[in-house]
């Protein structure tokens, strides 16, 4: 049985649903985006007192957000399958899902976005990805562009209050066994063989070289635990907050430097912050961040102008005399992927993509409905460090240091390892390695006349300095994996050079992306024009303007973000609380 504070929530009907409070209603704060940066935004403030409405331009996704689940009506068909009515569960609680997302994304990514899959739903990212849920290393902080204020030593205390909110844990099924751990055993001894260290990463985060762990997540009671069920559990329980789903916001309103609301897409209808004091906060992500200060005049003046010449936008767009010349969209950072395969007897495939949906295996199915464990309540192991089984369960890094580069600076490697579904061919393992924290490639957006947002440059392998770092950390696994004389070669062929391969591979977004994108409105002083942030999280030029998620991220984190996303969000409501009453 569930404890019952992990099955009853606290949001009503009204709140779910995002029924609208009265037309004169006012705000401290409007925070808008409800993914990993907006649920600790609005859970932090409304704590402090101050009341809060957060917008979120997606529908409910946990069953458990949902009014009588377990009979009520789906917002979408694809909600949950079959196997799950009855439940208070849709398919973005149950672990084992998570990789139907690439089968099924109708209805949860966002329409705006058409090369990335984001997700557009309550909960961002933090509902459909795989939980990984790593504690930031220091030199995430320390060697990446922050400013004054940000350095290790200072996010101490915000780190752990995000892993004290939203506990670690290397075993995702309640029962506590690794299933299917074939995969572990196989990757983790060649690695030990090779010299390589086993460590418990999250209580040595700073340990990424030459290292290997058990995955870590943020699932609990077997499903996904993550904001919803914590951040938001706790903030929607206090009257002084509010939550709207199904909500998009067109832009902020704002005189000059002072925002004064927000403009709902589609209506025209304005949310008016309290006046002279009240602020707006955009979490809605590296993609919706930028869009949203676009098209409320702030940006760069190409892209601005693209926005006053639209059908949309045009006719009410802000005066170009108010515009704010700010680097909104560049310094575009994603971890950059290169796949290559092994096989071995012992591997044995399991189905997540297919079967999972309309049949998954039925001792699985009955062992999760019964006792939510078993090999559902982990994630796929064929969706996402290194991730070697069922459960994900090793994780493995490498510091390549700078003198291997032209530019001197360190690359850090982290590779993660996944199960095919069943072939041909058979018994493979495809190992990605992420070249993370000391990448020089940077990309940026743009904003298109019908408002959606796209690449105007790809973050993947324009240095022969990063590809280099692609090839080098390539050499090194195979190396490494070669004490195993059964595990064979797939991906590079045995008659292929690394380097070959890497070369091989197409620099482009699908083939190269680690869906782990960032720093769009970047924190940093501006001398040179160079951030969208000061170290506040407030945008240059306005007083009452702030952005807290992914995108102000200045420099890309050793592995998967969403840790550092939690923490940097603990550390930036922090410091807007400390503010003065005008900002």
């Amino acid at each position: 049985m569930l404890p019952l504070s992990a099955i009853c929530l606290l949001l009503s009907a009204a709140q779910v649903r995002g029924i609208a409070p009265a037309q004169d209603a006012t705000y401290d704060y409007i925070v808008v985006g409800g993914g990993a940066a907006g649920l600790v935004v609005g859970d932090r403030l409304s704590e402090a007192g101050h009341s809060v409405l957060l917008v979120e331009r997606g529908p409910v996704s946990s069953g458990r957000w949902i009014p009588d689940a377990a009979t009520a009506q789906m917002p979408f068909d694809n909600w949950r399958p079959e196997w799950l009515r009855g439940t208070n569960l849709t398919r973005f609680d149950v672990p084992g899902l998570a990789q139907y997302f690439w089968s099924s994304q109708a209805n949860i990514t966002c329409v705006d976005q058409p090369e990335n899959p984001a997700a557009c739903v309550l909960g961002g990212s933090t509902a459909v990805n795989s939980a990984l849920w790593w504690r930031p290393p220091a030199k995430d902080f320390d060697d990446n562009g922050y400013p004054e204020g940000w350095n290790s030593v200072d996010m101490r205390d915000a780190i752990e209050r995000a892993f004290t909110r939203m506990p670690a844990t290397d075993r995702p099924s309640p029962d506590g066994t690794l299933y299917s751990p074939e995969g572990y055993n196989l990757v983790s001894a060649a690695l030990a063989k090779a010299g390589w260290t086993n460590v418990t990463a999250n209580q040595t985060p700073d340990e990424k070289n030459r290292t290997f762990s058990y995955a870590n997540y943020h699932y609990r009671f077997g499903y996904r635990n993550g904001p919803m069920d914590t951040y938001l559990q706790t903030a929607s329980a206090r009257s002084n907050f509010a939550l709207w789903t199904d909500t998009d916001v067109r832009r902020v309103v704002r005189d000059g430097g002072r925002v004064t609301g927000i403009e709902i897409e589609g209506t025209g209808r304005v949310v008016n912050v309290t006046s002279g004091t009240g602020r707006v906060v955009l979490s809605a992500g590296y993609f919706g961040t930028p869009k949203i200060l676009l098209r409320s005049g702030i940006g760069p003046e190409d892209q601005l102008k693209v926005v006053a010449g639209s059908p949309t936008d045009g006719a009410t767009f802000i005066k170009q005399a108010q515009w704010l010349p700010l680097p909104v969209g560049k310094n575009l950072k994603d971890h950059q992927v290169t796949d290559f395969q092994i096989s071995h007897p012992s591997v044995k495939n399991y189905d997540w993509s297919n079967s999972i949906w309309a049949n998954p295996v039925k001792s699985d199915l009955d062992q999760y409905l019964q006792n939510r464990s078993g090999m559902l309540a982990g994630p796929p192991n064929n969706h996402g460090p290194t991730r070697t089984n069922a459960d994900f369960e090793k994780v493995a890094w490498e510091t390549l240091e700078g003198s291997l580069f032209s530019d001197g600076t360190p690359r850090q490697i982290q590779w993660t390892t996944r199960i095919q579904n069943p072939g041909p061919p058979n018994n493979l393992l495809t190992l990605t390695s992420f070249v993370g924290r000391g990448s020089s490639t940077v990309g940026s957006l743009a904003i298109n006349s019908n408002m959606t947002m796209s690449y105007a440059d790809i973050p993947y392998f324009q240095t022969e300095d990063d590809r280099k770092a692609a090839v080098i950390s390539g050499e090194r696994m195979i190396a490494a994996l070669k004490v195993n004389p059964e595990i064979t070669f797939v991906k590079p062929a045995p008659d292929q050079t690394v380097a070959d391969y890497v070369n091989s591979v197409p620099t482009n977004v699908v083939s190269r992306r680690g869906l782990h994108l960032m720093g769009t409105a970047r924190m940093g002083t501006n001398n040179n024009n160079e951030a969208v942030v000061d170290s506040d999280a407030k945008v240059y030029g306005t007083e009452n303007l702030f952005v807290v998620d992914a995108s102000i991220l200045p420099g890309m984190v050793t592995a998967n973000p969403t840790g550092a996303i939690f923490s940097v969000a603990e550390k930036a409501v922090e410091r807007i609380l400390k503010l003065s009453s005008r900002g």
